[in-house]
């Protein structure tokens, strides 16, 4: 399973991670030229060449530190050490009231900010690391033991195999 993800996410060396956007707690991060396309609703949309949903753990970090990660999801957007009670009114999947909606739209600076991918390590289980530009790196990691789909790549509107990674390994 190792060398078939390595050489899945290898198409992704050489091009720049510019979004990341979600539906419920799926991450969805675009790499590549931007291409106008369309949402399923009709409304119109930037995709990549190619994107990668993710449900599984994962994060961006610089050098030793995390700047966001999946699980920010479920914590206020103005929530940080010192503010540990989360309000009962708290809604997670309200788009922009959590703190990793926030972080992500501060870390692509309101879409103005792109790295691109110098180098792609696959781990075990199913994990991988994609090496940025200026020390920064997105890493994915399946977190739970179930069969379930941890994670996607994919070429958004064009009609190619997905690569999919599940706990039952890669899925053709």
């Amino acid at each position: 399973m190792k060398n078939q993800i390595e050489q899945a996410i290898a198409v992704l060396i050489g091009k720049k991670l510019w979004r990341c956007t979600r539906a419920a707690d799926l991450a969805a991060f675009q790499f590549g030229n931007r291409r106008a396309s369309t949402t399923y609703r009709g409304e119109p949309c930037e995709i990549g060449e190619y994107a990668l949903h993710v449900q599984c753990g994962w994060r961006i970090v610089r050098h030793e530190k995390v700047l966001v990660a999946s699980r920010d999801l479920y914590y206020p957007a103005d929530y940080d050490e010192n503010h540990r009670n989360i309000p009962a009114s708290f809604n997670w999947d309200i788009q922009g009231g959590n703190r990793r909606d926030r972080l992500i739209q501060e870390f692509f600076q309101d879409g103005t900010r792109s790295c691109m991918v110098e180098r792609a390590e696959a781990g075990s289980a199913g994990a991988f690391r994609l090496i940025l530009e200026d020390g920064l790196s997105l890493e994915i990691f399946p977190d739970d033991s179930f069969e379930d789909e941890h994670w996607r790549l994919f070429e958004p509107d064009m009609d190619r195999p997905h690569f999919v990674v599940s706990g039952a390994g890669v899925k053709d």
